[in-house]
Formats: C-alpha cells, sequence, structure tokens
C-alpha cells in the first residue's frame, strides 16, 4: 500500500471531527477513554500503542504486546499533526492525497509529522483540548478502532 492511496471518505472524515466532541473531559475520562482503547485491542490481539494527551500532558500510554518503539515514534508524529492542525491525522492525509498532494511537500513540514490514520483530536464543545492516538496496525484500522472508542466514550456521557 503506497502513502498516496485514498483509503476513506474524506467527507465522512470531516464528519467525525467535527461531530466527536465532549461536553467535558476530566483526566479521569481521558484515562477511561485509553484503556478502553488498549482494551479493544487487546481483545482483537492487535498489536498496539494507544496514548491520549491533554494540553501537553501525556495522561494515558500503553503497549500492547507485539508494539515496539517505533509505534512510540508513530504516536508522536500523529501527535503533532493532530496539534498543528486540529484534525485527525488521517483527515489531514487523505484530504491532500485527495488532492493529488503530497503531506510534506505540501504542507512543508519535516518527518516528524505524520498524516497517516490513528490521531485523532480531543474537543470539549468547540475547544481543542488534546488527542487520543492509536498506532501499530494498518491506519485505517489504527483510525477505525480510535473511532470506536470514542463513539462508545461519547454515548456513555
Amino acid at each position: 500500500m503506497s502513502d498516496s492511496e485514498l483509503l476513506a471518505d474524506v467527507a465522512e472524515l470531516e464528519r467525525q471531527c467535527a461531530e466527536l466532541r465532549f461536553d467535558s473531559l476530566s483526566h479521569e475520562d481521558a484515562l477511561a477513554l485509553g484503556m478502553d482503547l488498549a482494551a479493544r485491542a487487546e481483545e482483537r490481539n492487535w498489536p498496539l500503542a494507544v496514548s491520549v494527551f491533554l494540553g501537553d500532558q501525556h495522561v494515558f500510554r500503553y503497549a500492547c504486546p507485539g508494539t515496539t518503539a517505533e509505534n512510540d515514534d508513530w504516536i508522536e508524529r500523529k501527535r503533532k499533526t493532530v496539534y498543528k492542525f486540529q484534525e485527525s491525522s488521517f483527515l489531514v492525509g487523505q484530504r491532500l492525497i485527495a488532492e493529488g498532494k503530497e503531506f510534506h511537500a505540501e504542507t512543508g513540514l519535516d518527518q516528524s509529522f505524520a498524516a497517516h490514520g490513528g490521531g485523532f483530536p480531543l474537543f470539549i464543545g468547540d475547544v481543542f483540548v488534546g488527542a487520543v492516538i492509536a498506532s501499530g496496525i494498518p491506519q485505517q484500522d489504527d483510525h477505525a478502532i480510535v473511532i470506536e472508542a470514542l463513539n462508545a466514550a461519547l454515548n456513555d456521557e
């Protein structure tokens, strides 16, 4: 699979970013989100690394069996992209691919940023407060499991 392959509907990714927002989000909520995401990965025996950030603080981090330090690097690269654009890292990349553009060439950002699936912004209403990030499986699946966990968290509110 090429980095230039369109893997998702951009309008659907935009809808997710617009709709998956919290009314409130405490450290305890962030912990619960991270734990749920890690449990979903473990149930599937997926080698997934999971992180949740609030502001500049890394409030949750877990690496399922089969992950490596490379997954930590991917988490940081996706986190930087989410924080820069305040959109999912998958949306940022897929939107550019749909336009026939390449992420690093178009944005001028270095390789410490990644526009691959798995990074998703956390908002309280319209206020950006952090990110939830997964790394370790194909990027569309990294994204999908994060969306699954966010939907579960938001439906419990």
